[in-house]
């Protein structure tokens, strides 16, 4: 009896460690398809303080090893390699320890519908503190790719689960059965490194649709994380049974996306409707779950993410097309668990800043009553009770000229930009002052560090086994040279008796960024991207299965780099770290750039 009691309150305890029940938690997706750039480790790292005055997390894309180069981490190859084309695990360790420290739990991406594969049934052996793990042909579900699978196993002669999907197929990997008991040991083990050693706060589960709810269960309950957040794309009334099929003891250990609400503001504002935006109670199926008292808990809000976001031409998907700002003007006003995305927060950042210090000023929660005021095609307003006070909301082309008549005496109008307005009740507005001061403050010592970055040079080195040697190289907007880049014909510098290539760079502004890969010439072995490049690096290149492997040996050359000058320099104007950020000059150490110059203290 006492064991099942106590067993009772470490379920309890774990559910409530998820999901308080006035959660004002907001999360920024801090990615979008191809942003291998922008979401490099490193450079999410820079921007953690900031990061942290308006998100409590940030989900980032699976940091396992999937390829060499442009992948998105949707194809999951290894667990504990956890090198990616966003950064190797070091960087990705720093950080996740800086988010935390900044108040930010760090969400990994879980990718356990399906796994990639060397050949059609050949998993990588992966090893974690002397245990060994690896997918077998027995973990694949049996009707994999349509039956493909089976058909290939039985030429092959090897054997398959006897089990079926325990949800939909997709054919891109092989279809794990989770049943498995391999496969179980395997994903909480995978579960606990991510947790307990990358330390990483929660889990946004891939394509929950492709296996059992039960199983996220099983899996949460174990892991225990912080938040637990699940892609099922589809109508409201399947979301929500996949929301309960997660449930331990009555309570769901998961929340869900919300695609509903994010398909009313998509057409609502692509369609210039804003009645688009009316809670229909008759209409379940596709009644945002935001919209629904036992459910809005539950529910992860967004406006765009990086499968439903314009891609190309050729992959235009169903984008929201205007009235971004307005768009999350009304997501970060309404209850639910607001998902901002990160082209959005790049680019509309002074709008978003703002709009989530509103939230957080009435305490707007993901279970925050609301009351609809005004549904017509150009002016739609909501009033939604915080745990601090009440907030308007209101979007729409008339938006900023429209006055909440009952309500004008009792509220202020502390927000208005394009198609939007943010009412707060009256008892909010100093506090709102007061805020609002400290986000202008911000706003002004980003842009005078921005002013005073001193542009500085770098060199890029790089000593290879073979003949010719192209240096390709791009920055954050542009190719710097042609394919296949500039031959290094006589540019070598001897450094400790080794004969070196080498190029400068520029860097030119605080997040400028060099890119880089070594060749042979067109058509001939070349490395993979090397992403991220602000400060002088050493690379050796090597030629290796008829690839040009590269490996980063700058920590073994430091003391060699020719250009530094002496820390004699006179220790006039700013000082900053080789990443661009203002240091102290008092107790600057290391390398560092003064005056344009790199110094060494």
């Amino acid at each position: 009896m006492l064991k099942r009691l106590l067993l009772v309150l470490t379920i309890f305890n774990f559910q409530f460690s998820i999901f308080n029940s006035f959660a004002q938690d907001v999360m920024l997706q801090g990615f979008y398809w191809d942003s291998f750039t922008e979401t490099r480790w490193t450079r999410l790292e820079k921007q953690a303080e900031t990061l942290g005055h308006y998100f409590n997390y940030v989900w980032v894309p699976n940091s396992g090893y999937c390829s060499d180069s442009g992948n998105m981490g949707y194809l999951p190859l290894y667990y504990w390699n956890q090198t990616s084309t966003f950064g190797n695990e070091a960087e990705l360790r720093s950080m996740i320890t800086t988010f935390k420290q900044n108040g930010i739990g760090t969400i990994a991406d879980v990718v356990i519908n399906h796994h990639n594969s060397l050949g059609w049934f050949d998993f990588p052996k992966e090893t974690y503190k002397g245990e060994t793990y690896q997918f077998l042909s027995t973990d694949i579900c049996r009707n994999d790719d349509g039956g493909a699978t089976l058909t290939q196993a039985n030429k092959d002669g090897v054997s398959l689960s006897a089990n079926d999907d325990t949800g939909e197929g997709w054919d891109g990997c092989r279809d794990l059965d989770h049943a498995s008991a391999n496969v179980k040991r395997i994903i909480k083990a995978y579960e606990d490194f991510l947790l307990n050693d990358l330390g990483y706060a929660g889990f946004r589960y891939d394509m929950v649709k492709g296996f059992g709810a039960g199983y996220v269960r099983e899996y949460n309950v174990a892991a225990k994380p912080q938040f637990s957040v699940g892609e099922y794309w589809d109508s409201s009334t399947k979301i929500k049974n996949w929301i309960d099929g997660t449930s331990s003891g009555g309570t769901p250990t998961s929340a869900a996306f919300d695609f509903q609400f994010r398909y009313r503001v998509r057409d609502a504002f692509n369609n210039g409707n804003c009645t688009n935006l009316i809670d229909n109670t008759k209409d379940a199926a596709n009644r945002p779950l935001a919209y629904q008292k036992s459910y809005k808990k539950w529910a992860v809000t967004f406006v765009e993410n990086h499968d439903t976001q314009y891609r190309s031409a050729s992959e235009p998907l169903d984008p929201l097309k205007k009235d971004t700002v307005a768009a999350n003007a009304y997501m970060l006003s309404m209850p639910g668990t607001p998902c901002v995305f990160l082209k959005h927060w790049i680019d509309c950042k002074s709008d978003i800043r703002r709009q989530i210090a509103a939230r957080q000023v009435a305490g707007i929660t993901c279970e925050s009553e609301y009351t609809n005021i005004i549904s017509s095609g150009t002016v739609f307003s909501n009033i939604v009770t915080g745990t601090n006070g009440s907030l308007i909301v209101v979007v729409g082309s008339g938006a900023t000229k429209w006055t909440p008549a009952d309500y004008s005496t009792t509220h202020a109008k502390v927000l208005t930009g394009h198609h939007y307005a943010i009412w707060l009740s009256n008892e909010l507005v100093a506090t709102w002052n007061t805020r609002l001061a400290q986000i202008e403050a911000e706003e002004k010592a980003e842009q005078t560090e921005e002013e005073q970055f001193q542009p500085y040079t770098i060199t890029i080195y790089c000593k290879a086994d073979f003949t010719p040697v192209y240096f390709y190289a791009w920055d954050t907007k542009s190719i710097l040279n042609d394919w296949p880049g500039k031959l290094m014909t006589g540019q070598t510098k001897v450094i400790d008796g080794e004969t070196w290539y080498y190029q400068d760079f520029t860097i030119k502004t605080k997040d400028y960024e060099v890119n880089i890969i070594f060749n042979q010439g067109s058509g001939k072995p070349q490395t993979s991207d090397i992403k991220g490049i602000t400060s002088d690096k050493f690379y050796t290149a090597t030629i290796t299965g008829g690839k040009v492997v590269y490996q980063d040996v700058t920590a073994d050359h430091t003391t060699a780099i020719m250009s530094l000058s002496p820390a004699l320099v006179p220790m006039t104007g700013s000082s900053y770290d080789l990443s661009g950020r203002k240091v102290n000059a008092a107790n600057a150490h290391g390398i560092y750039i003064r005056n344009g110059k790199k110094i060494i203290k």
